[in-house]
């Protein structure tokens, strides 16, 4: 376990320093706001990045749509009163973002060196949400996660990649979707890893979890979509 804990806290250093630039602060690590449980794109528990689909990789340069998933456009936010059911708008003024999440989610850790906060039901497991965020966010999402791709691996039981590709979403300046598998308690999950810079002091990575045989299930499905459709800056 001390191994694991040591392991893990490697990888988020390792993250910040190649994500973000130096850190300061936040509970995961930095990048261009990319998370594996980073923070502006940081790793996860220390480390999370989730797949359980599969997902194509795409080459350096070749951007594409993200809507939900990454895998097609979508820049209509819901009105806040048009939340699906069961959901509710939460605010993190410590790492700067609203986002609407499962009824009774909370924050319940914190990523990283303080780069970003870790969401999940009462009871834990899966699926989560972690959020990063990262005053100091770089200008090539994609190319970070790349750069980061072989701590977490070594760092990761079970890593399998899904695919690292520039994406086009909200009109921001440089996007990037890193899809893998991974174990995480036990369990094969899927983790999405979203990295994204908002402008010059605000970079953030939103790291989605779940189960990878429930990736395209309902709940998980509908997780993802509501976090990319009302998700905002703070």
């Amino acid at each position: 376990m001390i191994a694991a804990v040591v392991a893990v806290i490697v990888v988020v250093v390792l993250l910040i320093v190649g994500l973000g630039g130096d850190d300061k602060g936040g509970d995961g690590a930095k990048g261009p706001a990319a998370s594996t449980g980073q923070a502006g794109q940081g790793s996860g528990e220390g480390q999370d990045v989730s797949a359980g689909g599969k997902q194509p990789a795409a080459g350096e340069g070749q951007k594409t749509e993200a809507g939900d998933d990454g895998e097609e456009a979508d820049e209509n936010e819901p009105d806040e009163d048009e939340l699906p059911e069961g959901y509710a708008t939460v605010k993190d003024e410590r790492f700067h973002f609203s986002m609407a999440l499962p009824e009774g989610w909370k924050r319940t850790g914190i990523a990283g060196r303080n780069s970003g906060g870790k969401y999940t039901a009462p009871g834990g497991g899966h699926p989560k949400i972690q959020i990063d965020h990262t005053d100091s966010p770089g200008p090539d999402a994609a190319g970070a996660w790349r750069a980061q791709e072989p701590a977490v691996k070594s760092a990761s039981s079970g890593y399998k990649s899904l695919g690292i590709k520039k994406v086009e979403w909200r009109g921001y300046p440089t996007v990037a979707d890193w899809h893998f598998l991974r174990k995480d308690d036990g369990k094969k999950v899927h983790v999405l890893n979203r990295g994204f810079k908002v402008d010059g002091e605000n970079g953030y990575a939103i790291l989605i979890t779940c189960e990878a045989d429930t990736w395209q299930d309902e709940e998980c499905e509908t997780l993802r979509d509501t976090a990319f459709k009302t998700f905002k800056p703070l």
